[in-house]
């Protein structure tokens, strides 16, 4: 019996990984002193942004031009590597990618 064990774990050790998903990660400095950490991964129709010490999800929206992330008041605006960063109760400020 501890010899079908040891050999299951040992097939298991040779087998390979999953493949991880393409990603990509972009950081953002704005003209109000935020600082933006985005990830993108392929197949992924979303933007995951960490700021103001959070992490959201927003995912894709129509845009007539670049690319626009929105959820619960939070929208985020991509054209080249310059962004417009919308929120709730705030001033809308310009980003842009470093």
């Amino acid at each position: 019996m501890t010899m079908v064990r040891i050999g299951a774990v040992l097939l298991l050790t040779m087998l390979p990984a999953p493949l991880a998903r393409a990603q990509t990660f972009v950081s953002y400095s704005c003209a109000d002193g935020t600082s933006i950490s985005g990830a993108f991964f392929k197949g992924e129709r979303n933007m995951r942004i960490q700021m103001d010490g959070r992490a959201l999800t927003l995912p894709q929206r129509l845009a007539a031009s670049g690319a626009r992330y929105a959820k619960a008041g939070v929208s985020f605006w991509i054209k080249g590597q310059d962004a417009t960063l919308k929120r709730p109760k705030r001033k809308t400020t310009t980003c842009r990618a470093l």
